[in-house]
């Protein structure tokens, strides 16, 4: 299936990962046909419904908090006919799953992210990927600096600023979107 545009998802009052971001995010995550990937901080579920549509034979598991976005979740992932994600109510690290996964993507971590990132150290496999988006500076350096902390390899970090063309009378202005970091790490050095 691939690419989604965001006018596919039904979206009510949580944000939605725009889907330029979007596309940079699921890239940045190199998946595999097979990987089993933790989608934290799901929200409507546009990270982990796009990257299941790549995994033929793997499974996303999209953990979320809030009793308003699992509902647009469910009814996303109905929409998409997926019955290869499995929603997970409740907080990360504690809901996550203690099996083996290849890839993590966090949207939101709500203060609880070295204790996420132990959770990836402990069960993930060796090859294993992360991609975390960032809209806050504080986010940013938080993420920037557990990852150096917990000895994370290969650590990226991509600012994306996306404008969007809108028709004023004849002419095209540009509007900017709120201006993303995409960072990504692995487990192991990689070539």
């Amino acid at each position: 299936m691939g690419h989604i545009y965001d006018k596919e998802f039904i979206q009510r009052e949580l944000p939605m990962t725009k889907q330029e971001i979007r596309a940079i995010s699921v890239a940045k995550l190199q998946l595999q046909d097979n990987s089993i990937l933790i989608d934290v901080g799901a929200g409507t579920g546009t990270i982990g419904i796009e990257a299941a549509t790549y995994l033929r034979n793997g499974k996303v598991f999209a953990i979320e908090k809030e009793e308003k976005g699992i509902e647009t979740l469910k009814e996303n992932i109905q929409k998409f006919r997926l019955d290869n994600i499995e929603v997970l109510v409740g907080r990360a690290p504690e809901v996550i799953p203690n099996i083996e996964y290849d890839r993590m993507f966090i949207g939101g971590s709500t203060g609880s992210m070295k204790s996420i990132l132990e959770h990836f150290l402990k069960y993930s496999k060796s090859d294993a990927r992360i991609v975390i988006n960032a809209i806050t500076l504080e986010t940013l350096a938080d993420a920037t600096k557990l990852l150096k902390e917990l000895n994370f390899k290969n650590i990226e970090v991509v600012n994306v600023v996306v404008s969007r063309g809108k028709n004023i009378g004849p002419y095209t202005m540009m509007y900017g979107e709120n201006p993303i970091y995409i960072i990504t790490a692995n487990k192991e050095e990689t070539e």
